[in-house]
């Protein structure tokens, strides 16, 4: 059972509680507010002070519900692309260099503070470090 939610005014309709905002719901009456429906029966619901109307069926809003789903089906491939960017992203040794939480690089105040320690103490801490990051993300 298709369970549909729409919103006129907000461009919103839901389809089995998936909600997708700006939708093209301009084929609706200008004194309809909302259309609900659990998958049985539903309403809808008017702006203008009339009674809200009763329904057991959305079949008179299958071309809403067509575009609801195209929509979803391109927002599905650029997700689905975009994740698939972030996690290539994330294999660089680049990106792991500065956000992996076991081994990255110092923040660029903390660099510039151990610079500065290096250099009064003689410790090589900053090196140290810069090139423990190198080792565990190396060039590929």
């Amino acid at each position: 059972m298709t369970t549909l939610t729409i919103i006129k005014d907000d461009k919103y309709v839901a389809v089995d509680g998936l909600g997708i905002h700006n939708i093209d719901v301009s084929s609706l009456a200008a004194n309809i507010h909302a259309i609900q429906f659990d998958g049985t029966n539903g309403h809808i619901e008017y702006n203008d002070g009339t009674n809200n109307e009763d329904i057991t069926s959305i079949s008179a809003y299958s071309a809403i519900t067509d575009l609801w789903t195209s929509t979803k089906a391109t927002v599905d491939a650029e997700n689905a692309a975009a994740a698939t960017a972030q996690t290539a992203l994330e294999a660089t040794y680049g990106w792991k260099r500065v956000n992996d939480e076991t081994t990255k690089y110092a923040t660029i105040g903390d660099q510039l503070d151990q610079q500065y320690k290096d250099a009064v103490n003689g410790t090589t801490t900053w090196k140290d470090g810069i090139a423990a990051v190198k080792a565990a993300h190396p060039k590929p």
